[in-house]
């Protein structure tokens, strides 16, 4: 995604100098490159999320027999 912003950063920069009017506008780009929060889409993902915030889970699960 920096480098998206970083080619389409003289569009941009130009557009805000003019309605800013202000020549000295610079674009600092800060990239965080901590892992993203994941999301669980499956089923057996969000089993498994379950799973991590309570391990009981796996235990009601096996003792009704229960299918993910």
């Amino acid at each position: 995604m920096k480098k998206d912003l970083e080619r389409g950063q003289n569009p941009l920069m130009g557009f805000l100098k003019k309605k800013l009017q202000n020549t000295f506008i610079v674009l600092e780009i800060q990239v965080n490159e901590t892992k993203a929060k994941q999301y669980a889409f499956t089923n057996i993902e969000k089993y498994n999320k379950l799973k991590e915030k309570n391990p009981l889970i796996e235990k009601l699960r096996t003792t009704f027999d229960l299918d993910i």
